[in-house]
C-alpha cells in the first residue's frame, strides 16, 4: 500500500516537472525566435516598470523629433522661397539701374513686361505652400498671405502699406520637448515683403508710363528690402540651426533610450539556446521516469 502511494506521489511530482519543463521550453524557444525575454510584461513582473517609463519617454521622444522635422522642412521651404525672392531683387535692381540710365520712353516701355514679370514671379513665392498651408501666412496659414492681384502701382510713400496682408503675425509652433513649444517661420507682414512688393511694383509702373520719380523710388525701395531680405533670410537659417541642434539631442536620447530597453527586453540569444537544451534533456528524463513508472503493472501494485 505504502509503494502504491508513494508510485502516485511520485508519478504526480514527475508530471509537474514535465508540464513545467514543457513551459520553460516554450518561453525559451520564444526567445531564441524573437529575441525577447518574455512574450508578456507579467512574465517579467520586476522590470514592468521600468520598461513601460522606457518606451513613454520613447514615444514622447519620437514624436519630438517628428515635430522638429516637420518644421525643418517647413523652414526649408520657406528658405528656399527667400533665396529665389533674392535672386528677383538682385534682376529688379539691375533692371532699374538699366532703366535709370535709359532716356527713351519706349525703350522703358520695352522693360516693363520684364518688371511685371518680376512682380508676378514675387506673388507667386511670397504664395508658397508646403504640405497644403501657406508659408507666409503666419498661424493663419489656410489662407493665402496677399489678397491682390499683381499690378503695376505707383509708390505709396513710407510708412509701406501692408493692409494687403491677410495672415496673422504669429508663427507657426510644434511642440518641441516636455512642456515646451518651439515657435519657427516667417510671417508675410514682415518689412522686407511690404519694401519688395512696393519696390517691384513701383518699378513696373515707372517703366510703363516712363516716371523716372518712381523708377528711383523703386530703386531705393529695393535697397532697403535687400538688406531686410538677408537678414530674414540668415534669421530662418538660425531657426534652422536650432533646429537641426534640438533634433541630434533628441536623436541622441533615442539610442540611449533604444539601448536602455533593449537591455531590459532582449535576451541573450546564446543562453537562451544553452536554456533551451538543458530544459530539452530535463524534459526527455523526465518522460523517461514517466514512461517507466507506467509500465509498472497491476501485478506489482498486488504484490
Amino acid at each position: 500500500m505504502v509503494t502504491r502511494i508513494s508510485t502516485a506521489s511520485q508519478n504526480a511530482a514527475t508530471l509537474r516537472n514535465l508540464q513545467s519543463s514543457n513551459a520553460a521550453m516554450a518561453l525559451s524557444t520564444y526567445q531564441i525566435t524573437t529575441g525577447l525575454k518574455a512574450r508578456t510584461l507579467s512574465e517579467d513582473s520586476g522590470n514592468a516598470n521600468k520598461l513601460l517609463t522606457l518606451r513613454d519617454v520613447q514615444t514622447r521622444t519620437t514624436t519630438y523629433i517628428s515635430n522638429l522635422n516637420s518644421a525643418n522642412q517647413q523652414l526649408k521651404a520657406a528658405e528656399s522661397a527667400l533665396q529665389q525672392m533674392t535672386d528677383l531683387l538682385s534682376e529688379a535692381t539691375s533692371l532699374a539701374t538699366t532703366a535709370r540710365n535709359e532716356n527713351s520712353a519706349s525703350t522703358r516701355d520695352t522693360l516693363a513686361p520684364k518688371a511685371q514679370a518680376l512682380v508676378e514671379g514675387f506673388y507667386s513665392l511670397f504664395n508658397t505652400q508646403y504640405n497644403g498651408q501657406y508659408l507666409f501666412s503666419g498661424s493663419n496659414a489656410s489662407v493665402s498671405p496677399i489678397g491682390d492681384s499683381p499690378a503695376a502701382t505707383a509708390f505709396g510713400g513710407y510708412p509701406i502699406d501692408t493692409s494687403w496682408y491677410q495672415g496673422d503675425n504669429q508663427l507657426s509652433t510644434v511642440v518641441s520637448g516636455a512642456q515646451t513649444t518651439l515657435e519657427y517661420g516667417v510671417t508675410g507682414d514682415s518689412e522686407a515683403f511690404g519694401q519688395l512688393k512696393s519696390g517691384l511694383e513701383a518699378l513696373w509702373y515707372g517703366l510703363q508710363n516712363n516716371n523716372v520719380t518712381e523708377i528711383d523710388n523703386a530703386i531705393s525701395v529695393l535697397s532697403s528690402a535687400k538688406t531686410s531680405l538677408s537678414s530674414m533670410v540668415s534669421n530662418v537659417g538660425g531657426q534652422m540651426n536650432s533646429v537641426a541642434q534640438q533634433t541630434d539631442r533628441y536623436t541622441t536620447q533615442q539610442t540611449f533610450i533604444q539601448d536602455s530597453v533593449d537591455a531590459v527586453e532582449k535576451v541573450d540569444v546564446s543562453d537562451a539556446m544553452l536554456q533551451f537544451s538543458a530544459q530539452s534533456a530535463t524534459l526527455q528524463a523526465s518522460m523517461m521516469v514517466i514512461t517507466q513508472m507506467n509500465q509498472i503493472s497491476l501485478l506489482n501494485y498486488l504484490r
